[in-house]
């Protein structure tokens, strides 16, 4: 199943450049397969910064989550878990952050459906 972490932000201009900063020299240090969301469309209420993967296993989205919640915290702001449907539409599952905190990544699991 193809995953995704979003930055949940009503204003995402006010932080996108350090966040694609941030995350580009992220992957640069990990050997992961994920790929950088990064849709800018003219109305910037509408545009969505993040990762998305295939996930199997919950061992999957442990470093990117980790990483993304330390973002949060510095950044103090909240990301958005959630899976692609069958359409290929985007469905949120769970918030974590600044605000929300850590997410439990059994939780997030079980939610998403993955296996241990």
């Amino acid at each position: 199943m193809k995953i995704y972490f979003l930055l949940d932000d009503e204003e995402p201009s006010s932080v996108a450049d350090q966040l694609m900063t941030d995350i580009d020299a992220w992957l640069k240090t990990e050997q992961l397969a994920v790929e950088v969301i990064d849709d800018r469309p003219e109305n910037s209420s509408e545009w969505q910064l993040g990762l998305q993967f295939e996930c199997k296993r919950k061992a999957i989205m442990k470093q990117p989550l980790e990483f993304l919640f330390k973002l949060a915290k510095k950044m103090e702001r909240e990301f958005v878990i959630g899976i692609y449907d069958k359409s290929g539409a985007r469905e949120n599952v769970c918030y974590f952050g600044y605000e929300e905190g850590c997410p439990d990544i059994n939780e997030v699991a079980m939610y998403l459906g993955l296996k241990r």
